[in-house]
């Protein structure tokens, strides 16, 4: 059961909106190595697994990967919130303003649509585990990239 504490995790501020950033964190959002694909893998991974204590351990990454949807999408919101009223910055990415509304949405940065195809679950839990190794490892590779 999930319940949602309706307070971020950390405080999100911008202090100077930036669309092209907001852009960038749209791939942190919903792109194959972002904190949805993450939230959804870790979920599912532990839906199938018979094991209780690792199930457990798999639905409460998720449920972490789904606090950190909540901050990053909330960030790019904030970063993305010029194309909703300023013209001249939705002209700058017409496909962020329109499909996405001037916010988040089921895209990455280039306005793919998130699908489940970016999810390894095998059912095999020692496979399973080695993905979401290399998958935080891709996504923090992104986050210093992005720096």
């Amino acid at each position: 059961m999930y319940h949602h504490v309706k307070k971020l995790m950390f405080t999100v501020r911008v202090d100077e909106p930036d669309p092209r950033f907001g852009n960038m964190l749209l791939e942190q959002f919903g792109g194959a190595n972002g904190e949805l694909a993450a939230a959804m893998q870790y979920s599912i991974q532990g839906l199938n697994c018979e094991d209780p204590d690792r199930k457990d351990l798999l639905m409460d990454i998720g449920t972490e990967e789904l606090s950190h949807l909540e901050i990053v999408g909330t960030l790019a919101r904030m970063h993305l919130k010029p194309m909703k009223f300023d013209r001249q910055a939705a002209e700058a990415d017409p496909l962020i303003a329109i499909a996405g509304g001037g916010g988040v949405n089921l895209f990455n940065s280039q306005g793919n649509a998130w699908t489940a195809d970016y999810l390894k679950i095998t059912g095999e839990l020692d496979v399973d585990l080695r993905s979401n190794i290399a998958a935080e490892a891709r996504a923090k590779d992104r986050l210093r990239a992005a720096d």
